[in-house]
This record gives C-alpha cells, structure tokens and sequence, in this order.
C-alpha cells in the first residue's frame, strides 16, 4: 500500500460514491470502515467547521491524571514538530500541549484547540473521532484523513479506559506532520495511554476502589465465576464477560441492585434473558450503610447449552414483548386465550403503545403465516376518504388472507364502520373465516355506526395499559430499540442515564421512546449514552428521589425556562421571578448540576 493508491481511492470514494475493489485493497480495513461512517453520519469533508463546545466539557479527574504524563512527552517530542492533545470521550479537546512553531499554525487553522470537537461526524475520519468509533488505537496519515484540511497531518490517537470501570474516559492524540508517520508512534502513545489509567485508578473514588478490592478478595477465595456491579462500574474476567456478552449492563446494576435489598428475584421483570445468565449469590458491597455495588456470583453449569434445546421438546410458543411488569404480562396473557379461541380481538390504548405491536406478536403465536396476514389501516386512507378504506378491505377479504388486522378505527367515518361491519359479517359466513384482530385509541367516540364495528370485532377486547403505567417495562424496551436501530454500532446506556429514561413519564409512550432513541443515535458519540446526551426533559428525571406534584412543576418551570432562554441562567431565573443563586440551589436540589450546560 502506498499513500498515492489511498489518494486515488478516496478521490474515488469522494466522487462517485463507492470504491472500485482494486482501491479498496489498497486502504486499510480500519481507514476504510472509517471512511464509511464518516460520510455515512454526514461529515463536512470539503469544508469542515470544528464545533466550539466549550470549556465546561472539561473532565476534572481526566485533566488531573493526563496533565503530568503529557506535559512530559511533549517536552521529548519538542523540535519535532509535533503537538499532544487530550480529549473526553465525547471528542472535545480538553487541553493540548504544543511548543513547536512549525506545527501550531497548521493546528490553529482547523482550531484544533480546547473546547473545539473532533468527531467523525463533524470532520471525518481523524485521530480522535475515528478512535472513539472503533474504541481502539489508529494512526492515520495523510489522505487517510477524507477531508482536505487533515491531509498535511499524521495523527496517532489511542483511548483511555477507566482501569476499574473500563469505560471509555478519552482520547490521546499526536498530531505531527505527514510525512513524519511512524509504526513506532503507536506502542508509543499505547504505553502514555497506560500510564494515565494507572494515575485514573490511583484517583479513583473510594467507592470504586473499594468495589475493586471486594472483587479481588472474591476471585481469590471462590472457584464459581463472579463480577462486581456497581451503578456504570463492571468489574470480571473474560470468561463472565463473554457469558454477559449484549446484556445491558445498565439493567443488569438495577437487577442487581433489587436483588441485594431483598426486592426483586426474577431477572426477567428487567428484561434479562436466564438463557443468558444465572445468578447463584449476590452479596452487597455496603460503604457508610449505603449499598454502592454488589458481587454477584454467576452458575455457569445451570446455564442450558445449545444441544439442550436441541434434545429438548419445542417450548409451546408464547407472546414476546420487551418487559414483565404486571400489567403487561396480563395483557399479553388475555390476548393470548383469546387468540387461542379463535375469537375476533379488539385492543384498545393510548396513541403509540404498542397496540399493532401485541396484534402482530399474537398472530405470531397463533403460527399465523405473515404472508397470509391482511393489514387495512384507517388512518392511511384517511385523506382518500371512507371509500378508499371500504374498497381496501373487500378487496383484501376476497383474497381469503388467515388473518386481518384493522388498525386504527378511531379514524373511520360512521358510514365506514357501518360497511367494513356488514364485509366483516359477510366473511364470517365464508368456509374458512380469517382471524380478525383491530386496534383503536382509547376515548374515540362511539357513533351508531362505529358501535356496530366495535361488537363485531370486540368479542375479546385486550387493554394495553401506557407506558408510565408500567416503569418495569422502559428499561427492557429501550434496550430492544437501541438494538434495533444501533446497526454495527456499538452503543450502550450508561446505568444513569437508563435510570432517566425509567423515570421519565413518556406521555407518547413506545412511539415517542423510539423517537427518542432514533434521535440520539444520530447524534451521539462513543459508545455510550450518557444523561448529557439525553433531551432536556429526560435529564430533569435524573433525581434521585421522588417529587411532589407542586415539585413536580416547579422543576417543569425551572426546565421549560432554561429552555426557552438557550441555558442562559441568569435571564432563565428573571423570567420565572427568582434569583440566580436561588435558581442555583435549586437546580442542586433536584440532583441537577447548576454549572452543566444544558443547551
């Protein structure tokens, strides 16, 4: 490989669009992965403008454990034109470290500098962004960078874990001249990388050593394996982590958790598979009578195996939603008698929750061919009028489908209720009747016409509750959707900010979380979702006690005015009659940092 052949394939790329198998060969793997999701997440390659995120982005304990170890190398490498940055895991230059003349200018021009972000995303493929996505060490030199601005650099950056938690904490750049490029650079930044988790774990909180410790007693006088959980700490050895592979780790501390206050038993209310997993002990790590994480003890040996299911009588198959609380299982039980009967089956709900969701899992459950599935929705053909609808369902009853599903019934006129009514009648009579299952948002109003409908398909009617009715489920779900729509990525909610998202009251219920999670897949960075990447009104759930209904508003106010005044806090409390320290010690009050920027 040699760099005009990486010149001709990204001149390529940039043009048409794809990259010819004979330049591909030519472009590592890595570059050209990176190349995809750049141009893919829609990065400025001709133009790129760094986005100015501020210094408040700063990472206390990160600047605290790099600032020694990277002050030193950049006295070794002065007179080599090259420059050290330190950036967060959210691609935000913390601090840099440059002496040389010859490199700072060509720097300042992309205001590669603290507060500014480097991500994929914003600049393509680059030594901070691209290491953050690939969550690995990378040197990219030259026309490796996609855009122009990048060309004159070879930038070698490696991530920084926490040495208890293993999260990514950020990221150690190089910047040096093109042709200054050196396999040599990246053991090099490795060992720096190194070092600074060493002086990360010798800053580490108490509660984090102290669930350190608890762990390395444990696998020092136990044969079973085990892992210290703790709210966004993991602690095991490969062979757990394999075994906890996609489990969310988020839900598993929340799990947990209940386990060792004595609550909760079955993983399964938290959306835990105990095909994946089981717990034999879990004892709690206590520090001042708190409980700050607990060791769990995993039966690997009563874990089923894969020709256990193969020697196995088929499960009789059941409805599979995200979530086990109550009121769920309940509904999804209901339907399912009901399905079993062969009788026609209303649900009813709020808008968004799941209703066409429970219909199609049904079905499935009834070995019902989805080919042979016949789906007539209302609200579609709302703007053709009641005929279009009418004319859709005979049409589709005459192909004599094994099932129909009507979906949104509260958007049929009377005179359409009245004839899909009389079509619905009129199958029943026929040698082989389809299944009918229709779904219909809570408080429509029952005309003569639309009465008539609702008894015939109503013969079992199935209520699915809204999701703030059942908290147990948003956990679960959200961890069903972020696997959904996260592709290749890798990407996990940190154990805080899945606890916002339980909290929250989801007044759109599953269609407005998966909104939510489509949102921030977009515009999040590394591999996890913190509470900061969530909207405004998620990160006011974040509290850690229940509020009052007065509190309740009064938090709405706070939020609503920061909102309005673009985090401006000064002008947020005039608005709403208060002071800026009162606003601040409120803000406290509610376990919302009053000098994080929200906007």
């Amino acid at each position: 490989m040699t760099l005009r052949q990486v010149d001709a394939a990204r001149e390529h790329l940039l043009a048409e669009g794809v990259i010819p198998e004979h330049l591909a060969r030519s472009v590592r793997p890595q570059v050209l992965q990176s190349w995809k999701r750049s141009l893919l997440s829609g990065a400025q390659i001709a133009n790129p403008a760094l986005v100015f995120k501020g210094d408040h982005h700063a990472r206390a304990a990160l600047r605290q454990a790099a600032d020694p170890v990277l002050s030193r190398l950049a006295e070794e490498l002065a007179g080599l034109n090259a420059g050290v940055l330190l950036s967060d895991h959210d691609a935000i230059v913390v601090q840099r470290w440059v002496s040389d003349a010859g490199i700072l200018p060509l720097m300042d021009r992309i205001n590669s500098n603290v507060g500014f972000c480097i991500s994929e995303e914003t600049i393509g493929t680059n030594g901070v962004g691209s290491v953050i996505e690939a969550d690995g060490p990378i040197q990219i030199s030259g026309p490796e960078h996609l855009a122009e601005a990048l060309r004159p650099f070879t930038c070698v950056g490696v991530p920084v874990h926490h040495p208890i938690t293993r999260r990514l904490e950020g990221v150690i750049t190089m910047n040096c001249r093109a042709t200054s490029g050196n396999p040599l650079l990246t053991p090099l930044m490795t060992s720096t990388a190194q070092e600074v988790e060493s002086r990360l774990l010798a800053q580490a909180s108490t509660s984090e050593r102290q669930l350190l410790d608890a762990y390395l007693v444990a696998i020092g006088s136990r044969r079973a394996p085990v892992a210290a959980v703790g709210q966004d700490i993991f602690i095991a050895g490969p062979k757990v982590t394999d075994l906890l592979e996609g489990v969310d780790r988020a839900l598993l501390w929340e799990y947990v958790r209940s386990v060792a206050l004595g609550s909760v038993t079955d993983p399964t209310t938290y959306g835990l598979s105990t095909e994946r997993f089981r717990i034999a002990r879990c004892a709690p790590v206590e520090r001042d009578g708190k409980i700050i994480g607990a060791l769990v003890e995993l039966d690997i040996d009563r874990v089923p195996r894969e020709d256990d299911f193969m020697a196995a009588t088929p499960p009789k198959p059941t409805v599979s939603l995200p979530g086990k609380s109550p009121a769920l299982v309940h509904a999804i039980s209901h339907a399912t008698r009901l399905a079993a009967k062969g009788v026609p089956i209303l649900i009813e709900g709020e808008s968004g929750v799941g209703k066409f969701a429970l219909a199609k899992a049904v079905l499935a459950s009834a070995h019902v061919d989805t080919a042979k599935i016949a789906v007539v929705d209302a609200a579609v053909g709302w703007a053709d009028g009641a005929t279009k609808f009418v004319t859709l369902l005979r049409h589709e009853l005459e192909l004599a489908p094994d099932a129909v599903v009507l979906r949104h019934l509260e958007a049929l006129t009377p005179e359409a209720a009245a004839a899909a009514s009389s079509l619905l009648d009129a199958a029943e009579e026929s040698e082989k009747p389809p299944r009918v299952i229709a779904t219909m948002t809570t408080g429509a109003e029952l005309t003569p016409g639309m009465r008539r409908l609702v008894d015939t398909v109503g013969v079992g009617r199935v209520t699915l509750p809204p999701l703030r009715d059942r908290q147990e489920d948003i956990g679960p779900t959200a961890a069903v959707l972020l696997e959904k729509h996260r592709g290749q990525r890798e990407l996990r909610f940190s154990s805080a900010a899945m606890r916002c998202l339980m909290r929250a009251p989801w007044p759109g219920n599953l269609r407005q979380l998966d909104a939510t999670i489509r949102g921030l897949l977009s515009t999040s960075i590394g591999p996890e979702i913190t509470p900061e990447a969530l909207p405004l009104e998620l990160q006011g759930t974040s509290r850690k006690r229940d509020l009052s209904a007065i509190e309740e508003l009064e938090l709405s106010a706070i939020l609503s005015a920061l909102k309005q005044h673009n985090g401006n806090k000064v002008a947020a409390a005039q608005s709403i009659g208060i002071s800026r320290s009162t606003l601040y010690r409120k803000l406290q009050a509610y376990r919302l940092d009053p000098d994080k920027q929200y906007f």
